[in-house]
């Protein structure tokens, strides 16, 4: 008899504390579980269960070699399930949310290497700045700032981290000049993201150096980020926008960047990839992962070696899958 079929056949016996129901566990008659079992104890030269008419219970000296034989079948079940799934086709639907703050030349560039990566992928992606749970069936993986994410049971990888700059247009600075200190922003119509505004008033919160200053704008717009980079472009005025979403707008010379001291916010926007399950995940959603991973790392490298020192890269599970 197969020693790994006696080891499954007791295990699922203690599990189930029945014979009968073990059998069924396994589609297999109750008379195959209990001659399994005799011929496992008789192999090992010790008792592993105590069999009464109500019930089956482990004996003392079984219960350690349980925990082993649940582990082997574990980890047998799990090398299985990966080598099937190392089978599978890259197909199938990925339902994506992403943050706004996303929608630039990088986020263009990571979906066409993605979709030549994976080409029978049916890539959904949706664009929203409000809160999600992966686990009420609408998206399959999220790119979003952590506080978007209901995190009780989810797995979170950093992909990015990028403080607020303020920059604006070259014709817009040529217009109205370039301001050299913060308190010279109140004069320029500034375009912010709308928790920088005190409560009930009208001044917003800025930090010079690391110290906290206040400056009330005589004319301002406040929106999210897609609005206030489109509104930057344009010429409208000087907007404070994450880094690395107007890295290349700045490259390009379509911005440019002032009052490098100078920041709206004291911490910096993180941007993180999220997704229900690390094990038993489609090829599609693993392809994904770890595609993006990579993705951002090369781009963290890339603005490494144009920056002093190294961006943070990390992934943690929160409450994850443990």
């Amino acid at each position: 008899m197969d020693q790994l079929y006696m080891l499954r056949a007791f295990v699922a016996a203690a599990q189930h504390r029945s014979f009968s129901k073990a059998a069924i566990s396994l589609g297999v008659t109750t008379g195959s579980i209990s001659k399994a079992i005799a011929r496992l104890e008789a192999t090992i030269q010790t008792r592993v269960l105590h069999r009464t008419t109500r019930s089956v219970t482990l004996t003392e000296e079984a219960q350690p070699y349980y925990l082993s034989c649940c582990r082997i079948i574990d980890e047998l079940d799990e090398a299985n399930r990966r080598i099937t799934q190392e089978r599978e086709v890259d197909s199938g639907r990925l339902r994506l949310v992403v943050h706004p703050m996303l929608l630039n030349e990088t986020f263009s560039r990571l979906v066409s290497h993605y979709r030549a990566l994976a080409p029978h992928v049916n890539l959904v992606v949706s664009v929203q700045d409000k809160a999600v749970n992966l686990y009420d069936g609408h998206f399959d993986i999220a790119i979003l700032p952590p506080h978007l994410v209901e995190q009780s049971a989810v797995i979170r990888r950093t992909l990015t981290k990028s403080s607020r700059i303020w920059v604006a247009s070259p014709a817009y600075l040529k217009q109205y000049g370039t301001p050299e200190y913060v308190s010279e922003l109140g004069e320029y119509f500034l375009l912010f993201d709308p928790e920088s505004r005190q409560k009930d008033s009208n001044f917003i919160d800025l930090f010079e150096d690391g110290r906290r200053v206040s400056i009330l704008p005589m004319s301002s717009m406040d929106g999210n980020e897609v609005s206030l980079r489109a509104a930057a472009l344009a010429g409208t005025g000087i907007a404070t926008l994450p880094e690395a979403m107007v890295r290349e707008d700045i490259a390009m010379a379509n911005l440019i960047h002032i009052l490098p001291n100078c920041s709206s916010s004291e911490s910096s926007d993180e941007i993180c990839l999220f997704y229900s399950h690390r094990e038993l995940m489609p090829a599609r959603f693993r392809t994904f992962v770890d595609f993006c991973a990579e993705f951002f790392r090369a781009d963290t490298s890339t603005v490494s070696a144009d920056h002093e020192g190294p961006r943070e890269q990390e992934e943690s599970p929160v409450l994850s899958d443990a």
